[in-house]
């Protein structure tokens, strides 16, 4: 299930998407539906350049920004703090074989300062889909280099409802019901959302750089399609997809 779901994903963003409605407007060339043959063509075209433009990729990014506001006093009045693992990559630096990607590590990072100035018990949960645990991982790299202790390691979850779910397995022995939840902004709305479906009170603790400020402001190259800009697009719709998947 958790494959099929990925691949039905893929086939529904671009640059997938496109290349089916130019290959049915290949088959509708062939089959002398000209005008139809056109439309799909331009279509193809139009989304294409909509979402390879860095300004469709501000502008959803910023739609799944919700500004947590919330203090240090506020986040010292939860029970434990929830780190969602972010994923993981091969690594040749000396100090393991498997490291945390960069928005793994951004994580981390947030969640190491939160711990120390919350002195919160840790629950890091995740795993990779072929089974490896981005919380022991994750949990090393804390220990390695913040010296942050972690409480939990929940290393079965793939998914974000799976995340929460076992947290709640976990969580509710020690009579947890208020953590902050860390992980990043773009991924937060629909992270909140499960976890209070599975019954927490949640401080959410977003990573990012929050809704991009007027004052910066547009330029030209807000409308010259990027390849970088193309993935920033379709990683937002993704996540827009999960967010009304579970509502």
């Amino acid at each position: 299930m958790f494959e099929l779901t990925k691949i039905i994903t893929t086939m529904i963003l671009s640059p997938f998407n496109v290349l089916i409605l130019w290959l049915f407007s290949l088959i509708l060339a062939r089959f002398k539906f000209k005008k139809l043959s056109y439309l799909t063509t331009f279509s193809g075209i139009a989304i294409l350049y909509i979402f390879s433009i860095p300004y469709t990729s501000q502008k959803l990014h910023d739609s799944l920004v919700t500004e947590d506001n919330l203090t240090l006093e506020d986040y010292k009045s939860a029970q434990a703090i929830v780190l969602l693992g972010g994923g993981l990559r091969d690594s040749k630096e000396l100090f393991a074989k498997l490291a945390t990607n960069q928005i793994a590590a951004e994580r981390v990072r947030y969640a190491a300062y939160l711990q120390k100035q919350t002195q919160l018990p840790l629950l890091i949960t995740g795993s990779s889909p072929n089974g490896t645990s981005e919380a022991a991982v994750m949990a090393q790299e804390l220990k390695m280099f913040f010296d942050i202790p972690t409480e939990w390691i929940e290393d079965k979850a793939k998914t974000t409802k799976e995340n929460a779910l076992f947290s709640k397995e976990i969580l509710e022995k020690a009579n947890v019901k208020k953590i902050i939840l860390v992980t990043n902004q773009w991924h937060m709305m629909r992270a909140k959302l499960l976890f209070e479906r599975a019954g927490f009170e949640v401080l959410p603790a977003s990573v990012g750089a929050g809704i991009t400020p007027a004052t910066y402001g547009l330029n030209i190259m807000y409308f010259m399609p990027q390849s970088g800009a193309l993935h920033s697009n379709m990683h937002a719709l993704k996540e827009w997809l999960g967010y009304w998947k579970e509502k």
